[in-house]
């Protein structure tokens, strides 16, 4: 009887350590690292996108995603909270502040699954890459997005907890676990994100909207100016 117990203790002990190796807050820098492009005309654009990053800093409650480009001219910062079910957007544009209207973020997933369709990812736990420390293993899907087919593949690890895994232009795509590289093939172009530096720490004020004059838009409105699809929404 004193040896069941002890190995029960011993396995609960097990499970804890285990557990305790999932990271559920912190943050996770990836960097376009390679872009390719097939139209001489466009690597004058290859310049502009190289070096984008996009900070992920998360709890288990909020998550909030910087996208910089153009050697900052162009910052869009999101905010999601997941107690509240609530996602807002603030854009700073080469001089233009603009605040997108709160967004429900189960909606917005819902728009975003229509879009993709029946589109199912496909896991490969045989083909496997370590990054930054991290076990991976692949997933992918191809869609077809506005007559424009796009093949992605992704490195995933089990061992980063995020609340939403942040991929931009498909918000509607759940993965089993978090990206840390992801590979976009549009046929004219293929662009790769790679996570650059993960830290199991986060500015405890990292939540803090910023403050300014920021103009309010909608989502149509941004999509009217041509800005939606580019920035991420």
């Amino acid at each position: 009887m004193i040896k069941y117990a002890i190995l029960f203790i011993v396995c609960c002990f097990a499970g804890t350590e285990l557990q305790s190796q999932i990271m559920t807050q912190g943050t996770i820098t990836m960097e376009i690292t390679d872009v390719q492009v097939d139209n001489p005309e466009m690597e004058q654009m290859v310049g502009a996108m190289k070096g984008t990053n996009q900070m992920i800093q998360f709890d288990q409650q909020h998550q909030k995603v910087t996208i910089d480009m153009m050697g900052g001219l162009v910052k869009v910062r999101t905010f999601q909270d997941f107690d509240k079910g609530t996602s807002e957007n603030y854009m700073d544009m080469m001089g233009q502040k603009i605040k997108m209207e709160s967004q429900d973020i189960e909606e917005t997933k819902k728009q975003a699954k229509d879009i993709l369709g029946d589109t199912k990812v496909v896991y490969d736990k045989s083909d496997k890459k370590t990054i930054l420390g991290k076990n991976c293993h692949k997933a992918s899907l191809t869609v077809d997005v506005e007559g424009q087919t796009m093949k992605m593949e992704f490195y995933i690890t089990d061992e980063i907890k995020v609340p939403q895994a942040f991929i931009q232009n498909m918000g509607g795509i759940e993965l089993s676990g978090t990206p840390l590289q992801t590979i976009m093939d549009m046929g004219v172009m293929k662009l790769t994100y790679t996570a650059t530096d993960i830290s199991n720490e986060v500015d405890p004020g990292f939540f803090t909207k910023p403050e300014g004059d920021y103009k309010q838009m909608s989502a149509e409105e941004l999509k009217q100016m041509g800005l939606g699809g580019q920035l991420g929404f």
